[in-house]
């Protein structure tokens, strides 16, 4: 994919990245530093220039990651957490759940409980720590990752009907229904005061779909899952952090 002519669209104001598989290779992997540092170079520039393009993130992991993720990259605006589930604010360090939780948070309770039983306790799989607001079940022998949907949805009964379980490369991610990225990337839009036309949005698997549909232009690293790879503007031939220096490069928004 060539990608959008930027002539034809509204300027991008707020790059907003996933971090697994995009700012970082995954789970227990080692932090591509110069890229972060990079990140957080565009981030000094846009403060004393709004017209330059900040950058945040928009991720499954848990709040106190994402804090120090944002932290990394010298973050000024909000990144979403947990999916969708949340806003953390480095301004006035706040930590705000997406509205819609508080129709939804005690159901979810009686579904994490079913999940611990079933899946956790029986010693087929292990929770993500540290969430709140939604899960993430990694399986404890990798190769049955494929195989959580399926449990999960055995164990669950009628309660799959409260969730949405939806796969990131490595684990199962079990959301609250109605909480995605894409209403993560809403909220932020709204709490800025920023269109999402107006953002760049850079994802690589299934629970990136929602936000990357969302955002005014979309793009992936060459390791994006063929759903992704099918439904963003640009798709980079470099992975990871090295296909993020290329979205930049190739959108023109590298100094």
């Amino acid at each position: 994919m060539g990608g959008p002519n930027l002539a034809d669209h509204p300027p991008i104001r707020l790059i907003v990245l996933d971090i697994d598989g995009v700012v970082t290779q995954g789970e227990a992997q080692p932090l591509d530093l110069d890229l972060l540092g990079l990140l957080a170079g565009l981030n000094r520039r846009a403060r004393g220039n709004p017209e330059q393009p900040a950058v945040t993130l928009c991720s499954g992991r848990p709040a106190p990651y994402v804090e120090v993720l944002l932290q990394a990259i010298d973050g000024h605006l909000p990144a979403v957490y947990e999916n969708g589930a949340g806003l953390y604010n480095p301004i006035g360090y706040q930590f705000t759940p997406h509205p819609d939780m508080r129709f939804i948070a005690d159901r979810f309770q009686e579904v994490q409980e079913r999940l611990q039983v079933g899946l956790v306790a029986s010693g087929k799989a292990y929770f993500q720590p540290g969430k709140e607001y939604s899960l993430s079940l990694f399986a404890r022998e990798p190769i049955a990752t494929a195989q959580l949907r399926e449990l999960a949805a055995a164990e669950l009964g009628a309660l799959a009907e409260s969730v949405d379980l939806v796969y990131s490369p490595s684990c199962l991610n079990v959301l609250p229904r109605g909480i995605d990225k894409g209403k993560g990337v809403g909220y932020l839009g709204d709490t800025i005061g920023l269109p999402l036309e107006n953002m760049l949005g850079v994802g690589d698997s299934d629970v990136d779909l929602p936000f990357l549909a969302r955002v005014g232009i979309s793009a992936a690293p060459a390791n994006a899952n063929s759903a992704v790879r099918q439904l963003v503007d640009y798709l980079s031939l470099h992975s990871d952090g090295d296909g993020v220096r290329d979205i930049l490069q190739h959108f023109g928004l590298l100094p």
